[in-house]
């Protein structure tokens, strides 16, 4: 019997395996890149101002600082840079998977770019919102990737927490949805704006064939109606009318 060597143990705890796992190396790269600028946020304090001004989302753009929607992605001022990260490695990592490294790269810089220029130039129309400078990082762009997981596994239940599971497409809305309400709640139109781009970028970008596909899937639903067809095919009940 031939010799086999001892498998080589993971240094990571078996509780953290599903974490690592997740953690591929563009994963990884993207989650490092956010925390660095953070870390140097948080604790340099006199360059606080600078990097808000210069390369958070704001005014400047429109005074010639073009990086700004690049650069913003990367910039959090707040506890939202821990979501984005969580929201990140959830699902960033199985669209690789699916997509491939260059289409997940693709549809990340791709839905938070314009994104962000939505949010500028829609900003910079409203007297009270032109002056904002904005610092929520990769939030419309783990926006996308959300709505692109959604779009691509639909009704496949996945797990959201322990033994809670939901189809793809409900969490992807529920993400949407509350994303929505927030900003319209706030008066943002700024960030309708954004939350509308990037809900479009990831449903778009999630794989060939988008439009084509939203088409027909309003195309059916117009025809649900008109027939009184429920989903499954179930006829609606017709209405009773008394003379």
């Amino acid at each position: 019997m031939a010799y086999q060597p001892p498998r080589r143990r993971s240094g990571a705890p078996s509780w953290a395996e599903p974490i690592m796992e997740r953690l591929t190396p563009t994963i990884k790269a993207l989650v490092l890149a956010n925390v660095f600028v953070y870390v140097f946020y948080v604790f340099v304090r006199p360059a606080r101002a600078f990097l808000v001004t210069h390369f958070g989302l704001g005014p400047g753009l429109f005074a010639g600082e073009i990086w700004q929607p690049v650069t913003a992605l990367f910039l959090h001022t707040s506890l939202l840079f821990i979501l984005n990260l969580i929201g990140l490695w959830f699902v960033g990592a199985a669209l690789e998977k699916m997509r491939g490294t260059r289409a997940f790269l693709v549809l990340f810089f791709a839905a938070g770019i314009l994104s962000n220029l939505a949010i500028a130039f829609v900003s910079h129309l409203r007297p009270n919102e032109a002056d904002l400078i904005r610092s929520e990082g990769c939030s419309y762009a783990v926006l996308a990737l959300f709505v692109a997981f959604g779009r691509l596994l639909g009704r496949q239940q996945t797990r959201v927490l322990w033994n809670l599971f939901m189809p793809a497409q409900t969490l992807a809305w529920i993400f949407v949805g509350l994303a929505f309400l927030i900003s319209l709640a706030q008066g943002d139109w700024g960030g309708v704006a954004g939350v509308v781009v990037a809900s479009g970028a990831g449903y778009l970008g999630g794989g060939p064939g988008g439009l084509r596909e939203l088409w027909l899937t309003m195309k059916a639903r117009r025809l649900r109606r008109r027939f009184g067809v429920f989903e499954g095919g179930r006829e609606r009940p017709s209405k009773k009318y008394m003379n």
